[in-house]
């Protein structure tokens, strides 16, 4: 109502605003306190009142604390088991490589006494190709010395040589003959030693 007892539109809604809203008011200011309880509700009070309250839950929790300390003695078990292999693979892997190390000296050692033997069969080689190469110069001169007497026999078919002579070259030519067949068959056999011992180091692995 206004001035006078007239009717005064402004107070009408503002009235009817406040009646409206009072009890909307108290309902959010409640549904802050529950939400407010609500957040509090998992502290050791409420789970005590709970468990209270209710004996067939509070079994479900005790069982639930056993099931706890038995996955952490498992996991504390694991733990322990795992640090215990980690210690003993350590340990054998330490006696592993003192033990490897030791091996590997033996295999060293038999490669080395193989290596030995690879080593003297290239040496007698060298030797033998050292010989053949001196016997091969050898043979060369006098190879060289027959072909120059043969040479002077044939261009001199003019000449004449009393028999003496001729008993001379063909003296030559005989001694000439002497000294280069041994020489050839030692050539030969040094040959066939220089091949025989490239062979065998080929089996010397």
């Amino acid at each position: 109502m206004g001035r006078g007892g007239g009717f005064d539109p402004c107070l009408f809604f503002l009235s009817l605003f406040c009646a409206i809203f009072r009890p909307v008011k108290k309902l959010i200011v409640a549904c802050s306190l529950l939400f407010l309880a609500g957040c509090s509700s998992y502290g050791p009070e409420e789970l005590d009142r709970l468990t209270k309250e209710d004996p067939g839950f509070k079994q479900m929790i005790v069982a639930r604390d056993q099931r706890h300390g038995q996955m952490q003695a498992i996991k504390t078990n694991l733990l322990e088991k795992k640090r215990a292999m980690d210690a003993q693979i350590d340990t054998l892997r330490a006696q592993y490589d003192a033990y490897a190390k030791l091996e590997n000296q033996k295999i060293d050692k038999c490669q080395a006494s193989i290596d030995a033997n690879r080593a003297l069969l290239k040496s007698e080689i060298e030797t033998a190709e050292a010989h053949l190469e001196s016997r091969r110069i050898k043979f060369g001169g006098y190879l060289k010395t027959l072909g120059d007497i043969q040479r002077v026999l044939k261009e001199s078919k003019g000449i004449t040589f009393s028999a003496q002579e001729k008993q001379r070259w063909h003296e030559k030519v005989l001694i000439l003959s002497e000294k280069m067949s041994p020489l050839k068959e030692e050539m030969e056999d040094l040959n066939l030693q220089i091949r025989l011992k490239k062979r065998k180091i080929s089996f010397l692995r």
